[in-house]
């Protein structure tokens, strides 16, 4: 009995101090990647395509197969990107502008972006980007409007960017340098890029992404500065967001810029992402025109094999007597398009922790 009250005494006294605690924590927003899916409360999983046209035989075809949401999956508490190159023969497909699916899956990637719109802040991840060329392992806050209530289209694209790779001294594509754009619209005369050079990022190893936005306050000018391994490598005062933003994380397939995709598939690995909204008067609310296109409607669920609704061990027992070379982005935890015994040690990994 005595024991009972000291743990009663004990819990009423950390009590107030937990509640506190949590109540300060709420205004941060954390994702660690723990599970086996994105926690789709705070996630969104785009399903769309950008990054210009070529032409083959005589037609104008987008360049790249977009982003999916088979390309995103969770493992040992990280969040996988997966890009699929030029030498990718899988059964996943791509997406093209017109939401229509592509015959194959190459130069597709995918993306996330956070449902809640943040305005100042820091920004922060600690990740491990993709060691090829020919796609960019990205970050940025991005928000955009349009206006024709006037004689011609007034577009408003609010965004800032961390993007590998970047351009070194002879303009060549550089997984030493990074791109950092600050945007207030899609004009020549809208935007601003610095080329910081950041050391070997494509060391294997992961490394923390951090920009600070400012948007101006009593003492603070408006800027953005970027820092990678907490060294503060370059800081823009022109062109700075005012807008609240989606934060994305995304590995995709600029169209030449970032070089040949000239690979099966290469990952832009996070082990999380932190936002500290800092709420400077220089906010502005968001007033997207389109915040609602783009994104995968029906959530994938990894480690539902047996399509449920729920991940239990009948989904381990289901992977474990049935294995599948067809791909199902439920059933394939691990993401290597089959269904198999390493699918059923991740799930029981799973339910037992």
């Amino acid at each position: 009995m005595k024991n009972i009250i000291k743990i009663l005494l004990l819990f009423i006294i950390i009590l107030p101090v937990t509640a506190t605690f949590a109540q300060d924590e709420t205004e941060i927003f954390y994702d660690d990647f723990s599970g086996l899916s994105l926690d789709y409360s705070k996630w969104l999983t785009a399903e769309k395509n950008w990054g210009g046209t070529v032409v083959e035989n005589g037609k104008s075809v987008d360049y790249n197969g977009g982003v999916i949401a088979e390309n995103v999956h969770l493992q040992d508490g990280k969040l996988i990107l997966t890009g699929c190159g030029n030498l990718y023969e899988g059964a996943k497909r791509g997406i093209n502008r017109n939401g229509q699916y592509r015959d194959d899956g190459k130069r597709c990637g995918a993306a996330i972006a956070t449902k809640e719109y943040f305005a100042s802040g820091s920004y922060e991840i600690y990740a491990k980007i993709s060691p090829e060329f020919g796609c960019c392992s990205a970050m940025w806050t991005f928000e955009y409007e349009e206006d024709y209530t006037g004689d011609e289209l007034k577009v408003t694209n609010h965004e800032i960017d961390i993007e590998f790779p970047g351009r070194d001294e002879n303009n060549e594509p550089s997984l030493s340098h990074c791109l950092c754009t600050t945007w207030v619209g899609e004009g020549e005369d809208e935007h601003k890029t610095g080329y910081p050079y950041c050391g070997d990022q494509a060391d294997g190893k992961f490394h923390t992404y951090r920009f600070d936005w400012h948007t101006g306050d009593e003492g603070e000018e408006p800027r953005v500065e970027y820092y990678f391994d907490n060294a503060l490598v370059y800081t823009s005062y022109e062109y700075i967001p005012t807008n609240a933003g989606r934060l994305w994380l995304g590995l995709w397939f600029p169209r030449y810029w970032a070089g040949t995709p000239d690979f099966d598939k290469t990952y832009f690995e996070i082990d999380y992402v932190k936002i500290t909204p800092f709420r400077e008067k220089g906010d502005k609310p968001q007033n997207e025109s389109y915040p609602d296109s783009g994104w995968r409607k029906e959530n994938i669920l990894r480690g539902d094999v047996n399509g449920d609704d729920t991940v239990d061990l009948r989904d381990a027992i289901e992977a474990e007597k049935n294995p599948s070379e067809t791909y199902n982005a439920n059933a394939d935890v691990n993401d290597d398009e089959k269904t198999d015994r390493d699918d059923t040690r991740l799930i029981l990994k799973s339910l037992l922790s």
